[in-house]
């Protein structure tokens, strides 16, 4: 192991960790928090979700849907420890790269300044840029490093596949919250149709049908229809677009499933055992 491969590994547990220790202080001042004025106030941003990721829009998830960044740090941290194992020195060293610690930075950075009203477009340009670096590295590894070992999958491929397809639907969400013209019935609507149209080319037209990105996708408009009940052309608009997301989600799960067992069907069948030499 070189000295640049030891010297990014550690970047990428210091960058990790500063990204845990941040969230953890900003959840804890939160709890400690009392908010002074009531939803809706226009001198605040209103804030409902648990994670504070965005203010409340008509494209405001339900507060459960935020819970994914648990399992994203979580996908995450099994990559700060899996990198260090020699089936992943090529793909973190050649392919992350320093990806994920700018990710990190960048991560950190939105944190900090989410809150402050006069600082919300920017933070949506910051979010935008996470999107952009995580999705880049995303790239690099679907295209140039296919999972060899179901512990690639997990530990690679899954956490940066839900990171991207994760921060896209976030900054979607705080654009809407920073540009208030945005925030209509209309265009959300037309907002949710586009998330719907992103989710379904990745389970159906792209290269990989890409189900967990698609799946993230599904999931984010899931907790839009259930935020976002009462207002029938975003609840008919969500639950539609999720719908034909999971569709082709499982359509894919079908067709995989059906490959690998026509695989060991060839591998393990007695008939075909006897026409190998």
């Amino acid at each position: 192991m070189s000295r640049h491969s030891i010297f990014l590994k550690t970047a990428n547990i210091v960058a990790f960790l500063l990204v845990i220790v941040v969230n953890s202080i900003i959840h804890v001042g939160d709890e400690r928090k009392q908010p002074d004025t009531e939803p809706g106030d226009n001198n605040t941003l209103s804030f409902e979700n648990d994670n504070g990721t965005v203010p409340v829009t008509h494209l405001l998830p339900a507060e459960y849907t935020f819970k994914i960044w648990y399992l994203i740090y979580t996908l995450l941290g099994g990559f700060i420890i899996y990198q260090w194992t020699d089936a992943a020195e090529s793909v973190t060293v050649e392919g992350i790269q320093y990806y994920h610690v700018a990710a990190s930075i960048l991560n950190v950075t939105w944190l900090l300044i989410w809150r402050n009203e006069n600082l919300v477009l920017l933070d949506a340009f910051v979010l935008a840029a996470l999107f952009l670096v995580t999705f880049r590295a995303y790239n690099i590894i679907t295209e140039y490093y296919p999972p060899k070992v179901i512990w690639d999958r997990i530990f690679i491929h899954y956490p940066f596949t839900m990171y991207a397809a994760w921060t896209f639907v976030a900054t979607i969400l705080n654009f809407w919250a920073a540009i208030s013209t945005l925030d209509t019935v209309f265009l959300s609507t037309i907002a949710i149709a586009f998330l719907g149209a992103i989710g379904v080319y990745f389970s159906d037209y792209h290269k990989r049908n890409d189900a967990v990105f698609a799946a993230t996708i599904a999931w984010a408009l899931v907790g839009i229809a259930v935020k976002q009940q009462d207002t029938v052309p975003i609840l008919i608009a969500s639950s539609v677009a999720s719908g034909l997301i999971l569709g082709g989600v499982l359509r894919v799960l079908v067709r995989r499933f059906v490959a690998w067992w026509n695989l060991r069907q060839i591998r393990y069948n007695p008939e075909t055992d006897r026409l190998i030499p």
